[in-house]
């Protein structure tokens, strides 16, 4: 079998083009990195806890001396819900900043996408088969791997800080309470340290994998990139028709153009240049048409019928088609040859005249 069957029989070898991705997209099937969001959660609460740690214990602490303290004040709806407010508005930051941190991450990431087609009910979504792929592919055993070391890594870097400071916990027993918030306040901010550590060196392998194997579930075959590049940008054979029509039209444009030139260069079968220059202008003659093969023919037709007279000169003709584009002035290494071609045109137009 040929590569070309190969990949006509479905052989996903191309990667996905910007519009497969956007399209993807659309229909709600974007990058997802959960480990990403859960880093960002650990972040938001390592942060909350460093910079308000006091005013949460404070205002916590106060709601909770008010529960315990007056009993019966709280069974009132009107002092339980006073100090309820208090200890909620304490805790405010530790639910607020995690969730705007996660969500930033994913505003940035462009990790949200609102689809219709995203809530719509899929066959597919219930298909043993597709699912059992899903756990046991390479997606699911990446899940588990990832899983079961995030596991160890933090259950073996948490007990190794516990038990450093197992002398600092064990005299907790004799401290004050004051001194003991504060102390299992510290623990408990380095303990997401730790783990929030460790969840970022997760959270970019998890990011980077989950990018890969995005892009690997929306690579295409040959035929999906040929029909999309049909769809995109026209059918190859209509986009030639249409290009072949332009040429005639701009060739036919440069063909009226040329009936008022001055002369015209050949090669003298093969190439064609006419000529035009303004003498009261003051500049050189401009290319106002030029061709080669059939075009060169039919400058030459269009010379014979409007009168305009021909001048061979192989060498100057053929650097005048490289060289000079149409509405161009003729450069300047060939205003020899030109003005010897216009000289032999006006004395052809003169002998004309007299005749």
């Amino acid at each position: 079998m040929s590569g070309g069957e190969q990949e006509s029989s479905g052989e996903k070898s191309h990667d996905p083009t910007d519009r497969r991705l956007q399209t993807a997209r659309d229909e709600g099937n974007i990058e997802r990195s959960p480990d990403v969001d859960a880093f960002l959660a650990y972040l938001g609460l390592t942060l909350t806890l460093a910079l308000f740690g006091d005013s949460l214990v404070d205002g916590f602490g106060i709601a909770l001396r008010a529960f315990i303290s007056s009993p019966d004040q709280m069974m009132e709806l009107a002092h339980a819900g006073s100090a309820l407010g208090v200890g909620l508005s304490a805790l405010t930051p530790f639910f607020a900043v995690p969730a705007l941190i996660v969500l930033a991450g994913l505003v940035a990431r462009r990790g949200i996408a609102i689809s219709a087609k995203a809530i719509l009910p899929k066959l597919s979504r219930i298909d043993p088969v597709q699912g059992a792929g899903q756990k046991f592919g390479a997606t699911g055993l990446f899940n588990f791997a990832k899983s079961t070391v995030k596991l160890i890594v933090v259950s073996v870097a948490v007990s190794v800080y516990l038990i450093g400071q197992i002398d600092l916990i064990a005299g907790l027993a004799r401290a004050e309470r004051s001194a003991v918030v504060v102390v299992l306040g510290q623990i408990i901010v380095d303990i997401l340290i730790i783990v929030t550590a460790i969840s970022f060196a997760i959270a970019v392998l998890d990011y980077l994998w989950q990018r890969f194997d995005h892009r690997r579930k929306l690579r295409m075959t040959h035929q999906e990139l040929r029909d999309e590049t049909k769809e995109g940008e026209g059918d190859p054979h209509i986009k030639g028709q249409r290009r072949q029509r332009a040429q005639d039209i701009a060739g036919n444009q440069m063909l009226t153009d040329m009936q008022d030139a001055d002369v015209v260069m050949v090669n003298p079968t093969d190439f064609a240049v006419a000529l035009k220059w303004d003498r009261d202008g003051g500049g050189a003659p401009v290319c106002v048409a030029k061709g080669q093969g059939e075009m060169a023919a039919r400058i030459r037709d269009i010379a014979a019928e409007h009168g305009i007279p021909l001048h061979r000169d192989v060498p100057a003709t053929r650097a005048l088609f490289a060289s000079t584009k149409l509405g161009e002035e003729v450069p300047e290494d060939l205003y020899r040859a030109v003005a010897a071609a216009i000289r032999f045109a006006d004395t052809i137009r003169a002998v004309s005249r007299s005749s």
